[in-house]
Order: C-alpha cells, then sequence, then structure tokens
C-alpha cells in the first residue's frame, strides 16, 4: 500500500491472509496479446505463484474465458505463463467460460465444489479486491480470504485498452464496475 495515492487507500481494502488455502482464484484483468497477461495481471499470477510455493498441494484457478475477442482464453494464456514460473500443470485449474467477474466467481465456485476445495483465496489486483470480495460474500462464499497486489497499468488488447492503460483509469474504470454491478445485483 506504500506506492498508493490517498483516493486509491481510500477505495482498497486490507487483505485477509489465508491460514492453509486449498485454492488461489485468480480473476482476470486482461490480457496484452493471444500470450501475455498484461502486468496487472501478471502481478497477480506472480502473487499466487508466492503463495502457492508456501502451499504446494494448492490449487490455482485460473478464471477468465476469451473476454477480449483474441481467440484464445484468458485463463489458458494465464495457465502458460503460471507454468513459466514454476507450477506444475497439475496445480493449475482454468476456468474459461466467464466473461466478467459475476460470472468468474459462479464457475470457480463450481470447481472448487467439484474437487472440494476448501479455503478459496481470491488473489486481485488491490484495486479490484473491494468489488471482488463484495460479489464472492454477494454470491454466498463461505470461509474464504483474499489477498492483493498493487500494479501500475499497461494497455491490453482491444476495447480493454484504456481500462487497464493506467492506475487512474483502473481506478475509474473499478468505481463504474462497482455502481453497475450494484445496479444488477452483483454485489
Amino acid at each position: 500500500m506504500k506506492n498508493m495515492c490517498k483516493w486509491e487507500r481510500l477505495w482498497s481494502i486490507a487483505d485477509n491472509p489465508p491460514p492453509n488455502p486449498r485454492c488461489f482464484v485468480i480473476p482476470s484483468y486482461a490480457l496484452k496479446d493471444r500470450s501475455l497477461p498484461t502486468k496487472p495481471t501478471r502481478t497477480q499470477i506472480d502473487l499466487a505463484v508466492e503463495w502457492w510455493k508456501r502451499f504446494p498441494d494448492a490449487k490455482i484457478i485460473m478464471s477468465t474465458g476469451d473476454n477480449q475477442g483474441l481467440g484464445v482464453t484468458n485463463s489458458t494464456v494465464m495457465a502458460e505463463y503460471a507454468k513459466r514460473q514454476g507450477v506444475p500443470r497439475e496445480n493449475i485449474i482454468e476456468e474459461g467460460r466467464s466473461l466478467n467477474t459475476y460470472q468468474n466467481l459462479v464457475y470457480s465456485m463450481e470447481i472448487m465444489r467439484e474437487q472440494n476445495l476448501s479455503q478459496p483465496t481470491l488473489v486481485t489486483l488491490d484495486l479490484y479486491t473491494k468489488r471482488a470480495v463484495a460479489t464472492a460474500r454477494k454470491l454466498g462464499w463461505k470461509n474464504f480470504y483474499w489477498i492483493s497486489v498493487y500494479s501500475k497499468g499497461q494497455p491490453a488488447y482491444g476495447y480493454k485498452w484504456l481500462q487497464t492503460y493506467s492506475r487512474f483509469t483502473i481506478f475509474i474504470y473499478e468505481i463504474s464496475a462497482m455502481i453497475y454491478s450494484k445496479i444488477v445485483g452483483w454485489v
């Protein structure tokens, strides 16, 4: 939080780290191109990998489909990045159907139930944590945790270019997304 501006600190919520995680859920922020997550998404994966090294039996759920029209799911690109960071394929689960935060958490919850994974831990960009946690609570997630990471922005592919361009555009997007999520009943 030391790198954050005052307005960012007011928006962010404190982490709730897990004592013994069985799975980490990473909703993708965006992809730079067909083979590389944006810097915010890479930092989320890097944080999950750090924690996975402490809990190597845990699964990492990479969550997001092809929401940018790249012809490849975000989860596949995220999984490849995690494998390059040393995570074995058997510890990575790809959730490639979701197109938004609500679906990320619904479909990830289905996977957790199917595989009997307890103590889910959301791994999010700090500016996104508030909305992700509110959505998980609305969906009825129980006994879950969250950890977040600071990252500078980086333009993403296609229409998400401005959304991820900078910390400021990410912040504005998150405020807008929270308002929308309240209107549609996701939070």
